[in-house]
């Protein structure tokens, strides 16, 4: 049997993250029809790496089928130049696969042990429900209301919902902000919001506003189908303010825009799958623990 060399997760800080590699197809190797072997403890509890047909099913076809996000640098990102995928959600589904076909995560790439199909987030649930993957490690917010729907992991991420407006760059004043002159949350009443459609973000927004006891303000909530239509209807001045979780923002701020300092509603990220394949999440849950 093939020694398991599982690397260790690192603690991710916010705006830290690690960036690695890979992009995987059809593979094949001399011990992918090994079964897993048990895990004892983890955090304390037992995780059992679960066996059935759906798992056994995986091993038969060379390959773990996920969907990750293509255009969040550090989490999950395509490069169309080389080819490749990199970021923490991609490591994850790499760590899962070795754990599945027995393997170490290098190998689980050498092997090409993980197929990639870019989801966005307005079509990640649909892709996982029809069956197009076989889980989804993509941002995924754990919510009561998306763990009836799937089967969700452990979460393995923790981010916060921030805002990105224009920024000037006409003077040394970093609180000259366009057009909208927005500082904080308490500057949005009236102002355009943009939000991804089918995410948390809008009603999070709404629930953090009426917080705000001693400020009361409404904003006109806009919502777009990627990050990508986001960024352009800020940039062409059709929403204020461009509003999703502080990790995406990071990934298209420029010197053109600028991330205040305000960030509410923790959004705690998890993998998915259907609920009729969780036997899956186990495998997910040791790779998160290891």
């Amino acid at each position: 049997m093939i020694k398991r060399r599982l690397a260790v997760l690192m603690t991710i800080l916010m705006g830290s993250v690690f960036m690695l590699g890979g992009c995987g197809s059809t593979g094949t190797g001399s011990s992918q029809n090994k079964p897993a072997e048990k895990q004892d403890q983890a955090g304390g509890e037992e995780i059992v790496l679960e066996e059935d047909d759906f798992i056994k099913s995986i091993r038969d076809r060379g390959r773990l089928i996920v969907g990750c996000k293509m255009d969040v640098p550090g989490l999950g990102l395509y490069d169309k130049e080389t080819d490749s995928w990199s970021g923490l959600e991609v490591e994850l589904a790499y760590k899962t696969a070795a754990l599945i076909f027995n393997v170490s995560p290098d190998e689980a790439k050498e092997q090409n042990l993980v197929e990639i199909k870019g989801v966005t987030v307005a079509d990640r649930e649909d892709t996982l429900e029809n069956g197009d993957i076989d889980c989804m490690i993509a941002t995924y917010t754990i919510t009561p209301e998306r763990g009836e729907r799937f089967t969700l992991s452990n979460s393995y991420y923790t981010d916060y919902v921030g805002l990105m407006v224009r920024y000037s760059g006409k003077d040394k004043d970093l609180n000259s902000l366009g057009n909208s002159d927005i500082r904080s949350i308490a500057d949005l009443d009236g102002k355009y919001v943009g939000v991804p459609r089918n995410a948390t973000t809008r009603q999070d927004f709404i629930n953090y506003i009426e917080t705000m006891n001693s400020v009361k303000v409404s904003p006109i909530f806009c919502e777009y189908e990627s990050y990508d239509q986001l960024f352009t209807a800020l940039k062409k001045g059709n929403i204020d303010v461009m509003s999703v979780d502080v990790s995406i923002l990071n990934g298209y701020v420029d010197n053109t825009t600028k991330i205040l300092d305000a960030r509410f509603a923790g959004q705690h990220y998890g993998a998915a799958v259907r609920n009729e394949n969780a036997s899956l999440i186990s495998y997910i849950n040791k790779a998160i623990t290891q």
